[in-house]
C-alpha cells in the first residue's frame, strides 16, 4: 500500500471523493480482511466513495482489501495511502450508503464482537489434563475451538500455546466439535490486534519458510 501524507482525508484521488459528505466515527471497531489474513482496525471517517481508519500496527502490501462490520456486513476496498498510523481506501463499489457503516445495527447480522480467524494448535487445560485443540477464531471475550472428545458445558479450561497469552475460560456452547469459549479476562482491542496479527505473520512464516518480522504497535492517534 503506498504511503502518503493525505493523512487528514480518505484519499486525494478527484475532486468528487474530496467533496464528498464524511462521517466521522471515532470508536467503531472493524475488519480488514486481506488474502489468508485478518486485521482489526477502528473507523475514524467515511463518506459515499472511501473511509479512513486507524491502525493498530502497519499493514502488508495487498490489492485485495474487503472490510467486515461487527454485523457481518463486507465491502470490497481499493488501497491508497497508509501513514502515521492509518490507511485511506476507495469503496469498490462507490459510491455507498454511508449510513450503512455509521448505523450500528444495520446489516444482515445482529451485531456482536468483531472475530479474527486463525488457525492455532493449542493445548487445553481441563481438570488437569491436557487436551490438543484448534484455535479457530478470537474475539475480545472468546474463542471458537474444536477438540474431541467434546466437552461438557460451562467447563472450566485453560487455554496454553506458545506466544499466547495465559487465558482461562468456560464452555459457554458445543456444536459437535466445535466449543465457544467465554475468557474470565477480556482481550484489549489493541492487544488483540496485535496478538493475531503475530501469529498470522508466524504462521504464514513457517509455511514460507521465512522467518516474521516483529509487529511493532502504532502510537498515534
Amino acid at each position: 500500500m503506498a504511503e502518503s501524507g493525505e493523512s487528514a482525508g480518505v484519499d486525494a484521488a478527484t475532486p468528487d471523493q474530496r467533496t464528498a459528505r464524511r462521517y466521522t466515527l471515532l470508536l467503531r471497531a472493524a475488519k480488514l480482511v486481506a488474502p489468508v489474513r485478518e486485521y482489526l482496525c477502528i473507523l475514524r471517517d467515511v463518506s459515499a466513495t472511501g473511509l479512513k481508519v486507524r491502525l493498530f500496527h502497519p499493514l502488508p502490501d495487498s490489492a485485495d482489501w474487503q472490510l467486515e462490520l461487527g454485523q457481518g456486513e463486507r465491502f470490497a476496498l481499493d488501497p491508497v495511502w497508509q501513514a502515521d498510523g492509518h490507511a485511506g481506501f476507495r469503496f469498490r463499489d462507490a459510491p455507498i450508503d454511508p449510513l450503512r457503516l455509521v448505523d450500528e445495527e444495520a446489516g444482515p447480522f445482529p451485531r456482536r464482537h468483531i472475530r479474527l480467524h486463525l488457525e492455532l494448535p493449542v493445548m487445553l487445560r481441563v481438570d488437569g489434563m491436557a487436551r490438543a485443540a484448534m484455535l479457530r477464531d478470537l474475539s475480545q471475550l472468546g474463542a471458537l475451538v474444536r477438540v474431541e472428545p467434546p466437552l461438557a458445558l460451562r467447563q472450566p479450561v485453560r487455554i496454553d500455546a506458545p506466544e499466547f497469552p495465559l487465558r482461562h475460560a468456560r464452555v459457554r456452547w458445543r456444536r459437535g466439535l466445535d466449543h465457544g469459549l467465554v475468557f474470565q479476562e477480556a482481550f484489549r482491542l489493541d492487544e488483540l490486534a496485535l496478538l493475531v496479527s503475530r501469529l498470522q505473520d508466524a504462521s504464514v512464516a513457517e509455511e514460507s519458510g521465512h522467518p516474521a518480522a516483529p509487529r511493532t504497535a502504532l502510537t498515534s492517534d
